[in-house]
C-alpha cells in the first residue's frame, strides 16, 4: 500500500474510489460527436471571445481574450506580460471557444493549437480595428496565432439517463 494511509495499515477514502473503465473518459450519459475542421473554422469566425492557454513558470495558464479570426489566423490584443512574451518567443499556444446551454444539455467546443507571433498593426489595420479601442494604452500589442490544428466537438446530454 502506498501513500499516507500506508503508515496506518488502512486505505483512505480517496484510495478506495474506482471509476469503471467504461466511464473513465466521458461523463455518464453524454453523447460527444466531432465537428469537421470546416465547421470549427466557421464557428471561430462567428465568435469574438475565447480563451488562450499557455504555460507560465511551468504551470498552465488560461486567459480570456477578445479576438478576430480571419484567413486561418486568430488575432488578439494584449499588454506587456505573459501572452506577449509567449508570442515574442514563438511559443505554441492553445486557444478555445465554447458554448453550453444548460437547459437543453447541448454545447460545443472548438480547440486550436498553433504558433504565436507578435503582430504589427502596419500589416493589417482593418483586422485590428475590429478589436475596438485600447483602454488607456494598456493593451497596445497584438498577437497572431496561426491555426495549425483545429478540432471541435458537440456534446449533448443523453436523454436515456
Amino acid at each position: 500500500m502506498r501513500g499516507p494511509s500506508a503508515l496506518h495499515g488502512r486505505r483512505s477514502p480517496a484510495e478506495n474510489r474506482h471509476v469503471p473503465d467504461s466511464h473513465a473518459l466521458s461523463p455518464i450519459g453524454d453523447v460527444i460527436d466531432p465537428l469537421s475542421e470546416a465547421e470549427c473554422r466557421r464557428i471561430l469566425g462567428r465568435h469574438t471571445l475565447g480563451r488562450v492557454g499557455m504555460t507560465s513558470g511551468g504551470l498552465p495558464l488560461i486567459l480570456p481574450v477578445h479576438y478576430v479570426y480571419e484567413d486561418g489566423v486568430i488575432v488578439f490584443r494584449t499588454g506587456a506580460g505573459t501572452k506577449l512574451r509567449a508570442a515574442a518567443n514563438g511559443d505554441v499556444l492553445a486557444f478555445e471557444v465554447d458554448a453550453y446551454d444548460a437547459e437543453s444539455g447541448r454545447g460545443w467546443s472548438v480547440m486550436v493549437l498553433g504558433r504565436a507571433t507578435v503582430f504589427s498593426t502596419e500589416h493589417g489595420p482593418a483586422v485590428t480595428s475590429t478589436l475596438g479601442q485600447t483602454l488607456g494604452g494598456e493593451r497596445v500589442h497584438y498577437v497572431r496565432l496561426f491555426c495549425e490544428l483545429v478540432t471541435g466537438r458537440v456534446i449533448e446530454r443523453n436523454s436515456h439517463y
